[in-house]
This record gives C-alpha cells, structure tokens and sequence, in this order.
C-alpha cells in the first residue's frame, strides 16, 4: 500500500512537536544549571516509570489479551489495520472491563525500549457488538495509528513540555487529529469513525439519535474567553472539532463549519503573558510602596542600632569601635531591649563583657520586665550568668508575671544556677 501517512498528518503536528523539542531542550538545561533541578526531575520520571511499568503488568495479568483463539473477529481487525499502516510488528492488544467508561489507549510496556501496546475497554466493544456496526474499527484503527505515528515515544522524549500549559496540550492536541485522519481513512468508513466519536459525547444508547448538524452547530453557539480556555488547556480536541477534521479530509466540507476562535486565542495568551504579568508587577510595587510609607513598617526592618547590629552579628571589633565613638550601651529599641539583652539572647559573652565595660546596666528590663539575667537563666548560660551577677544583676527582680530570675530557674530545674543567683543575695 502506498504510504499515506504525510498526507493524513494534521498540518500542524510537526510544529508543535518541534517547538516542545526546543521547550524541553530549554527546561532540561535551566534544570541542569539548578543542580536540585534535574534531580527533582529524575526523581518525578523513576516515579512516573515504575508506576506505569505497574500499571501496565497489571493489564497483563488480568485482561485478556486477543489472538487468533481468544476473540478472534477482533484478532483480525487488529491484523488488517496493523498491515495497512505497514505496522512493523502487530502490537499485543488487551480488553479490559471498564466499569462504564468508553475509552482506549496505545502505549509501551517499558516506556521508551518497550514492546508497543494497545488497551481497549469492554464496554466500546459491547457498544459495537449490541449496535451491529463497526465503531470498534475506528477505536482500533486510532490506537493503531498512535503507534505508526510514535507518539508514545515522542511523548516521553519531550516529557518536560508536555507540563507546561498551551504548548504540550497543542501537541497532543494534534496528534489525535492525525490519529482521527488515520482512523478514518484506513477503515474506509468515515461514518463509522463519526460515529465512534459521537458514542464519546453522547454515549452507548442515545449516539444513534444525536442531529449531528445541532451538535456540530452547539460549538458555534457557545462563546466566552473560558471557552476557548478550556480547549487549550485540554489534551483532546473538543468532539464536533474532530468530527470535523474527519469531514473535510473525507467529505471535503463538514457538516457545519465551526467557527475560527482565533481572536480569542490571541486574547488569552495576550492576558495571561502580558496584562497579568504587569498588573501583578503592578500591585506588588504599588503594595511595596504603601507598606513602606506605615509606621509598623520602619519598627519592622530598623528597630535596631548600629551597636545592636553589631551586637547579634557577634562583630567584636566593631562593638568596641562603636562604643569607642560613643554609641549608648543602655539604648533601648522599641520594644525595650538593650544590646546587653540582645548579647545574651544571641549567646555572645564576649560581646556580653565588652558591654559591661563601658557601662550597660544589667539591670535594664524590656516591656515585659525581662532582663539580660533572665535570659541567661533560660539560655542556662552560667559563664555569662556570672558576668551579669559580678556586674551587679539584681536575680530579685520580676518580670510581668512577678517571676524572678530565680523563679524561672526553679521552675526549669536549673540547681546549679539556682545555687549561684542565691549567692548573690
């Protein structure tokens, strides 16, 4: 036979499939770059592959596979579109019960080096053997058509695009356009593949009645950017779209010509990579600016001195240089604290003795009545606890709660600095 397959193709698969070969291209070295990145990816793909290896033994084992002795008038359909597709090798067919859900699929076993597959659901066999008619050819020969085309592999060599929205979705998109073509085509029945498809949207009993030219009319009728949305974030084309393309490749004019949503495309892709992107630019600056003009924010992000700065980051040098210069040891922050408290908090006895030098007060309590001491206490620091009581730390003061120093190292259980602060008496 000759080869039609260039000729059955949808004209715009091999695009797209080249523009999802230069967005992975992209994706996998901006993953490499990030080091964590491709990690990430080769821990989702193993996931990815040892679920479908499962899934697919799963098959195996439990549907029954069709062969020359097991559903034999099916056996046949397989061989006679596998040879008219000038199939290399007749891929191992399994039915499997479906709970109701009409569908099918291609696939391999083992991703990439695999053996090819197709599944097919009980229940589209049932719909054609109760009808009489040939809607499982068209389901076969689509299946078969996804093998002859590779799309199972070239699939999986451009995984990475595939998850990006807009981009995979149109590939895959026009690959079940080719598919429906090839369908079509190879059965030699366009009504029958029409049908196939009609059982999709209306199902086992009523697809017989569907007016086919309302239903291809009721795409026309419905409008709205969300609309168009939906179509291009799917991985399947809407049904009159592809009953369609069987039409006008076998038909030459369709039953109803389905309108050019176009403009609407342009539109979506102009909101959601432009007027998005700068209206979220926009607030983000705007909201930025008006939290930078409240008071809340200035405590926020300047609440400490320089000294106190220098104090957490535990720079010696220049706490001595800033108190050198005259920077106030005792200075408090909004929320009372002192760079003595702040030494403590951030376990700096150095930094604690420097301060004591040039005079800080031990004594110097925040808003809740807490002071360096207590600190040390909670820290259970005793060196510097030492520092505080030999530099006149008073351990009777009480905090808020009219707890002392000793109190709080009581209550944690602290002895042996319960022994030292009752020294200091």
């Amino acid at each position: 036979m000759m080869n039609n397959e260039p000729f059955l193709v949808h004209k715009h698969e091999n695009l797209l499939y080249g523009l999802c070969v230069i967005t992975s291209i992209m994706v996998l070295i901006y993953l490499l770059l990030s080091v964590i990145g491709i990690f990430i990816l080769i821990f989702f793909a193993l996931i990815s592959y040892f679920s479908h290896i499962i899934s697919m033994s799963h098959i195996q084992i439990n549907g029954v596979r069709l062969r020359e002795t097991q559903f034999p008038e099916l056996y046949k359909k397989v061989i006679e579109f596998s040879e008219k597709m000038e199939l290399s090798k007749v891929p191992e067919v399994y039915v499997v019960e479906s709970g109701g859900l009409l569908n099918a699929f291609a696939t391999k076993v083992f991703g990439l080096f695999g053996k090819n597959m197709v599944v097919l659901y009980s229940d589209f066999i049932d719909i054609s053997i109760d009808s009489g008619g040939n809607e499982i050819d068209y389901v076969i020969a689509h299946e078969l058509a996804h093998i002859k085309r590779n799309h199972i592999v070239k699939s999986l060599l451009v995984f990475p695009a595939i998850w990006i929205p807009f981009i995979g979705g149109s590939y895959l998109r026009m690959a079940e356009y080719t598919c429906d073509r090839m369908a079509a085509y190879y059965i030699g029945q366009p009504e029958t593949a029409i049908n196939g498809l009609l059982i999709l949207a209306a199902g086992r009993r009523l697809y017989k009645s569907v007016n086919l030219e309302q239903y291809m009319q009721q795409y026309n009728d419905k409008k709205g950017i969300f609309v168009t949305l939906t179509e291009l974030l799917s991985t399947h084309p809407p049904i009159p779209k592809r009953i369609q393309e069987i039409e006008l490749l076998m038909f030459d004019k369709p039953t109803v010509l389905l309108k050019n949503r176009t403009k609407q495309v342009i539109a979506i892709v102009f909101i959601l990579f432009f007027i998005l992107p700068a209206l979220t630019v926009g607030l983000f600056v705007a909201g930025f600016k008006a939290i930078e003009g409240l008071d809340f924010f200035d405590q926020l992000f300047f609440e400490y001195t320089p000294l106190m700065d220098a104090t957490i980051e535990g720079n010696i040098v220049e706490v001595e240089e800033l108190l050198l210069n005259g920077a106030d040891p005792n200075e408090l922050n909004e929320y009372g604290e002192s760079a003595l408290l702040l030494a403590v908090v951030y376990e700096n006895p150095e930094v604690v003795q420097i301060l004591i030098e040039y005079g800080a007060d031990p004594n110097i309590q925040d808003e809740y009545g807490w002071t360096p001491l207590m600190s040390a206490v909670m820290y259970e620091d005793l060196e510097v606890g030492k520092l505080l009581l030999v530099a006149g730390a008073d351990p009777f003061l009480a905090d808020e709660d009219g707890m002392s120093a000793i109190d709080h190292a009581e209550d944690i259980g602290d002895s042996e600095f319960v022994e030292l602060l009752k020294q200091y008496r």
